[in-house]
């Protein structure tokens, strides 16, 4: 035997401010249709019939304004009303038929199976009530005129109940079709993101083999030759090989860093820095065969993690390496009390205008797949970018004038410079050469 759902088609969540915006209305539709036929028909009695509806206005408005309840009370009250209404008003099939439709489909849509029978149920046995109470010959509040007005005003009170009964029906298809865009967009961040994966993973696998590749070839060469090889060319393999083991320190420190980043956990150890020095030390490395300049002023002492610092201008001269022209400008300036701004330039063509967002976002790159012309697995700008602003400042793309691309990054000027350096904040000891 199948079992019933434990749970409704739609979550009272995205439901309960819509929905209970229908009650409000129904509830004062219903309180205004009974009002004005009291006075109208000149009978005072039937407001009584109003109250149950007056109830399940002011639930419905306190629960617009507050996020606590639950549907299954909200429509025990309604179900509640509508029995007492329907005792109060007298037996009538046509409504009570119509007040059934109301609340099997409200229930069904906003709570499971069981729930939703027991509700309709309860309603079944309040009508019944009402039926059994009519054949005992039991008074009823009644409507007073004639059979034509009786008529008239059930006909008023089934088209309120086939009104509210379409104001659901309506907030639930729009429901399900915000559920359905909700949906199509998961699953494309998903394909998107299962794409990214299978592209870092190409990726990693290509920068971790080339460089593995060069080192075990250069290793093997050694390991054979290493007694008839002039020094000259042992000396160049050797350098090769730390070159290469370098790249592979480098790759691995951006990978590793990411899930520190984005859990909040990255350790800094902030120290005084001359800026000059470390601009020099991490170009004079990452680009000893580009046309560079380092045009930041002596003495310019910042307070930053050293490691942190050169990655970031690691990051951004390789970057400026792989799709900048032929000439690197790294420059400064004060750009406001306490906080300095560095540029990266170059003389190449520049990011597109839809493409100054993508740049930042993990494994993204101007060209991938088959035709993806450059080394690196896309992680070196938003990497610079989060290391940035884990050390208090920021960083950002601007075109250079006339041509080419300028990368903006800010940290702290050491406004002290007698201070001892600061105390290790959470941080993790790395040696002072580029990661």
């Amino acid at each position: 035997m199948p079992e019933f759902p434990n749970r409704a088609p739609i979550h009272y969540r995205d439901l309960r401010r819509p929905y209970n915006v229908v009650r409000v209305c129904g509830g004062l539709m219903f309180t205004a249709l009974f009002g004005m036929w009291a006075i109208v028909g000149g009978e005072p009695a039937t407001l009584f019939i109003a109250i149950p509806a007056l109830v399940v206005a002011a639930d419905g408005f306190y629960r617009i304004r507050t996020s606590h309840g639950t549907p299954t009370l909200a429509l025990v009250i309604d179900t509640s009303a509508i029995g007492v209404g329907l005792a109060l008003h007298g037996p009538s099939v046509g409504i009570h038929g119509v007040a059934m439709i109301t609340v099997l489909v409200s229930s069904l849509l906003m709570l499971p199976l069981r729930r939703a029978l027991a509700v309709v149920g309860y309603l079944a046995a309040l009508s019944m009530a009402t039926v059994a109470l009519a054949a005992a010959g039991a008074p009823f509040i009644g409507i007073a005129g004639s059979e034509e007005s009786h008529r008239a005003l059930d006909f008023a009170i089934v088209a309120a109940f086939i009104g509210v009964t379409a104001g659901v029906l309506l907030l639930a298809v729009f429901v399900i079709l915000q559920t359905q865009d909700r949906m199509i967009e998961a699953l494309a961040q998903e394909r998107r993101a299962l794409q990214l994966k299978n592209e870092f993973v190409s990726m990693v696998s290509h920068e971790l083999r080339t460089p593995l590749t060069g080192i075990a070839g250069f290793t093997e060469t050694l390991s054979e030759t290493w007694t008839s090889l002039p020094s000259r060319e042992v000396d160049e393999f050797l350098s090769i090989m730390g070159h290469e083991t370098d790249h592979l320190a480098n790759l691995v420190e951006d990978i590793l860093v990411i899930p520190r980043l984005e859990a909040g956990q990255l350790r800094l150890q902030p120290e005084d820095l001359d800026l000059a020095i470390e601009a020099h030390a991490v170009a004079s490395v990452v680009m000893p065969e580009t046309d560079y300049s380092v045009s930041i002023p002596a003495g310019v002492t910042v307070v930053a993690d050293q490691t942190r610092l050169r990655q970031i201008m690691r990051n951004l001269l390789e970057n400026a390496r792989k799709y900048g022209g032929d000439q690197v400008l790294i420059d400064g300036e004060l750009s406001g009390p306490g906080t300095y701004t560095v540029s990266v330039s170059d003389n190449g063509r520049g990011v597109d205008p839809e493409d100054r967002d993508r740049i930042f976002q993990h494994f993204e790159q101007l060209s991938t797949g088959d035709a993806r012309l450059q080394q690196g697995v896309g992680l070196g700008l938003p990497i610079a970018r989060k290391l940035a602003r884990a050390m208090g400042g920021d960083l950002w793309y601007e075109d250079r004038f006339p041509v080419g691309a300028k990368f903006k990054f800010t940290v702290k000027l050491a406004t002290a410079p007698d201070r001892a350096p600061a105390a290790t904040t959470h941080a993790d000891a790395h040696p002072a050469e580029i990661p």
